[in-house]
């Protein structure tokens, strides 16, 4: 993992960025956090920083709204029957709350409806047939689709049914030869492209009935944050506006049923995000929109109750199912070898349509490229694809539609249908088309503004808040700070949360017992982490919560004695596991975070030119993403299934989980050169005893600080660390605050230390 920094401002840059900061009364980092996001003019700085209703598009700015709207009224003056077709996802739902709520504040009591997921996404000519029958349609208003739909709206129009069209998705080539209203096409007049499903329902609405839409607004919220669109422009401010209307006593009780108390915090995009979208989601995820659709606009509370159970038990079971077909997905991935591909395509019948696109985004988050994943749907495959940043999914799938049944999406998210006969050849073939435009970067990566070196004020901590909302687009401010050894203990007595002091701010690491070993170790590493403003009995404080930490390995040098130290405290520890392992298999592929490949001799990663530096984690804590490489581990991390030994440790960890182990390779080569001599043990008993009462952090540090001289040889460190190890296992040596000491009165034998004998054994 590597952590991508914003750009550092050159001098001309810096000039601009003090004008923002005097211009705007905001400080000058704050002020470079906003120019390095090309928000880069005091106008815009004030723009974003205040959001509101001033900065909406007027809806005529749209070319074609003044006919949709004399479509509309003209419906409402002869009585026709309007049917709102809208989609199975929170956009599409919300999109048609909005515009039932708008029409019927406007005098139109419009039908709704919302096809399941399995029914296909879009118009359906079946479907609407019969609604016709059943009950004459005169006029159809899509909303949060239809743009695509060309055929399908002109055999609708041949029933004798008008159709107009609302959408924000990519236009084809072709467009529908009817009213519509699409920010994406490209003539549309409309300044801002970026609006959700629902965001173009409610410029509609707005176009009918003036300021009382904006009463929807919370829907227009909840959509654009749940289909990710990008928190900036107008989109900053229907979400900001949207989302004063949640709070005490404010929030619409269909949201305030899913949400449940909040425990009494502010409603924000990430409550949205982890709170609500996934529930309302979740319906059309198992094959019950409608149920979702029924309770945003219902206004009976026992209804409404119920249904907030059924959707709570649903998304439960949706988790499950994502859990498993995860899972499945990843082993396919890993057993077929498509990991070395530049775009996944992986496929099974048995999985459901509703989970897959959430299944692609973890598997994109994992494997860091283009990832399309396939439901089994009669004679075709029903795929939903994620991308990364610089490959335009859409785009890439339009080059090969001649191949699909249909597809439909944005730049980053896309579903496609094929043909079964078609889909290895799609594969091929989309990988060809993507490897001709040039190798895509897989490295996985984290982006932080930049590396902090001066202490934080809160007046910059609450800067940062004024930047909410985040989200796609947008994403929270994080930051590092470089470090090598800090103390991270519990909140209090028994909690799996952990704080720790740096130079410059106090961290809080959330269940953060699994790095309390990395973080104590004496390597340098980066501290990423954001900004958490918080106030207590009156008092305001600014912390950093931990979002990860990278080991900053650049050479096998920096790290080999930390590595040996480690090996040999292990030793003492108990009595080693002796255990026959079978030999790791000639041809073997990285594998994905449920595989821990292990190593105890640094020097031994030469071997594996697939494994970089910024791949390693040391010692105990593993890292998602498909390396997992740990150096010197002392436990098996709980998510690994499996243990790839990349050389023979000092000793096994003991564990019921499958193992295999690279035998061409030592562990403790370094031992070679070891001397066991009680000579040599007691020149360096001297060494320790002349330094005892000095700070000790770790022995490396301690052996650098005092005893090392510019004569001494690697070899010559190893021993010291061997010697100092063996007495500090015997009790001669220990350490309290922070201070090495001696316990004169230990009376031992060499041979009663496990480090000793073990090493002893071993050199024979």
């Amino acid at each position: 993992m590597r952590v991508i920094y914003s750009k550092v401002p050159e001098t001309a840059e810096e000039q601009k960025i003090k004008e923002i900061s005097f211009k705007c009364g905001i400080l000058y980092d704050t002020a470079r956090l906003l120019y390095c996001r090309n928000i880069d003019t005091p106008e815009k700085v004030k723009e974003f920083l205040y959001p509101s209703k001033e900065q909406f598009h007027s809806p005529f700015l749209f070319k074609e709204m003044q006919l949709l709207t004399e479509r509309i009224e003209k419906a409402k003056k002869n009585c026709e029957n309007v049917l709102i077709f809208g989609d199975y996802d929170a956009d599409g739902i919300c999109a048609t709350c909005v515009l039932y709520y708008c029409l019927k504040e406007f005098g139109i009591t419009a039908q709704t409806f919302i096809p399941e997921r399995e029914e296909g996404y879009g118009l359906n000519f079946d479907i609407i047939k019969s609604l016709h029958e059943s009950k004459k349609i005169d006029l159809i208003i899509t909303v949060d689709c239809g743009i695509s739909d060309c055929e399908v709206i002109d055999k609708i129009k041949g029933l004798g049914i008008d159709v107009v069209v609302t959408d924000h998705h990519e236009p084809p080539e072709i467009l529908p030869n009817v009213i519509k209203v699409n920010p994406k096409i490209a003539d549309s007049g409309y300044p801002f492209n970026c609006l959700c499903g629902a965001g173009v329902a409610y410029k509609l609405g707005y176009a009918l009935i003036g300021e009382k839409a904006n009463e929807y607004l919370d829907f227009v919220a909840v959509a654009t944050i749940a289909d990710s669109m990008d928190l900036i422009g107008e989109n900053r401010s229907l979400v900001t506006e949207g989302l004063k209307l949640f709070g005490f006593n404010k929030t619409r009780k269909q949201f305030a049923s899913l949400l449940g108390d909040n425990n009494g915090k502010p409603i924000t995009s990430q409550t949205i995000t982890y709170g609500l979208a996934p529930k309302i989601n979740a319906g059309g995820r198992m094959g019950d929109a409608r149920l979702v659709l029924e309770l945003l606009l219902s206004t009976d509370d026992e209804k409404i109750e119920v249904f907030k159970e059924k959707l709570i038990e649903y998304n439960l079971n949706r988790q499950c199912l994502v859990d498993e077909i995860y899972r499945q997905a990843k082993q396919k991935i890993i057993d077929e070898h498509l990991d070395s591909d530049s775009i996944i395509l992986v496929a099974d019948d048995s999985w459901k349509t509703g989970c897959i696109g959430i299944v692609a985004s973890k598997l994109v988050e994992e494997f860091s490229r283009p990832i399309i994943v396939f439901a089994g749907h009669g004679e075709d495959y029903k795929g939903s694809a994620r991308s990364v940043e610089g490959v335009n999914i859409f785009d890439l799938i339009s080059e090969v539609k001649d191949m699909l049944v249909a597809y439909g999406g944005h730049s980053q998210a896309a579903g496609v249908t094929v043909s079964k006969e078609q889909f290895n050849a799609l594969r091929i073939k989309l990988n060809e088309t993507l490897k001709s435009k040039g190798s895509i970067d897989t490295e996985r990566k984290i982006y932080a503004e930049w590396n902090i070196e001066t202490p934080v004020s809160i007046r910059f901590a609450r800067e940062i808040e004024m930047l909410e909302p985040f989200g796609a687009g947008n994403r929270r401010p994080m930051f590092t700070i470089e470090e090598k050894s800090v103390q991270s203990n519990p909140l209090r007595l028994g909690s799996p949360h952990y704080t720790f002091k740096t130079q410059y701010l106090e961290m809080i690491d959330f269940n953060g017992e699994g790095r309390v070993k990395t973080l104590a170790s004496p390597i340098k590493k980066k501290i990423v982490f954001e900004f958490n403003l918080s106030t207590f009995k009156g008092f305001e404080s600014v912390k950093g919560v931990i979002k990860t930490v990278i080991p900053c390995v650049e050479n096998v040098n920096e790290i080999k004695l930390f590595v040996i130290a480690n090996e040999l405290k292990k030793i003492a520890s108990g009595t080693e596991e002796i255990r026959v392992l079978p030999a790791m298999p000639k041809d073997f592929s990285q594998c994905s975070e449920e595989v821990a490949y292990l190593i105890s001799d640094i020097d031994n990663l030469r071997h594996y030119p697939q494994f970089k530096y910024a791949d390693l984690h040391i010692f105990d804590m593993g890292i998602t993403g498909v390396v997992n490489v740990i150096v010197s581990p002392d436990s098996v991390p709980e998510k690994a299934s499996k243990l790839v030994y990349l050389d023979v440790p000092l000793k096994y960890i003991h564990t019921d989980k499958k193992c295999v182990c690279k035998f061409d390779y030592s562990g403790f080569k370094y031992i070679e050169n070891l001397s066991v001599d009680r000579s040599v043990f007691a020149e360096n008993f001297g060494k320790i005893v002349a330094n005892a009462g000095r700070e000790f952090k770790n022995v490396v540090d301690f052996y650098n600080t005092y005893v090392k001289t510019v004569s001494d040889t690697e070899e010559q460190a190893i021993q010291f660390i061997f010697c100092f190890e063996v007495f500090r296992e015997l009790g001669f040596f220990y350490e309290v605050g922070g201070v090495l000491r001696r316990d004169s009165r230990v009376q031992q034998p060499l041979t009663n230390s496990l480090i000793y004998t073990r090493i002893s054994d071993l050199k024979e």
